[in-house]
């Protein structure tokens, strides 16, 4: 359940994000655009496409509480912005977001120990400008769903010399 209190709080974690859009052109705030990008994603959306339908579904009171008034962004628009942002820094400033939600793992009365997974993978359908695949490796907290890092990776070869490298960086 997403609160007041979280959504205020997620408006402000994106205020971290630069706007990539010339001044002049700004219909929609970019904080409303993630916002409803975000809580789309939260909803199980997966697509450019089906994130503007999701916000199209919703109420003009939701509309209002993610900072659109009267009309939202066309697909193409979320698009465009979307794929103008800089992946890493949205990454990071989400998972920060994510892991200031989530509290200690409780069981038991104790505090569960720290587990975290770190894996390669494909981005199905993602291609770079040369039209090789994506390969990104994830580190992901095993007690709150989190995933703390991620990043490009040239191959999913070995991943191990990665991890460390990331690690240290």
């Amino acid at each position: 359940m997403v609160t007041d209190r979280d959504r205020r709080s997620l408006f402000v974690a994106l205020e971290a994000i630069n706007d990539p859009r010339d001044p002049r052109g700004r219909r929609y705030p970019l904080v409303s655009v993630l916002a409803a990008a975000v809580c789309a994603v939260l909803a199980g959306v997966c697509t450019f496409a089906a994130v503007h339908d999701w916000v199209c579904f919703q109420d003009r009171p939701v509309w209002a509480r993610l900072g659109f008034t009267g009309r939202v962004p066309a697909a193409t628009t979320v698009w465009r912005l979307l794929i103008r942002l800089d992946a890493e820094v949205l990454s990071q400033v989400l998972a920060r977001w994510l892991r200031d939600r989530a509290g200690p793992v409780v069981i038991g009365g104790r505090r569960w120990r720290l587990v975290i997974a770190v894996d390669g993978k494909v981005a199905r359908g993602a291609r770079l400008p040369d039209g090789r695949q994506v390969h990104l490796l994830s580190a992901y907290d095993t007690g709150t769903g989190i995933v703390l890092a991620q990043v490009q990776i040239a191959a999913k070869s070995n991943e191990s010399p990665c991890a460390e490298h990331a690690a240290m960086a």
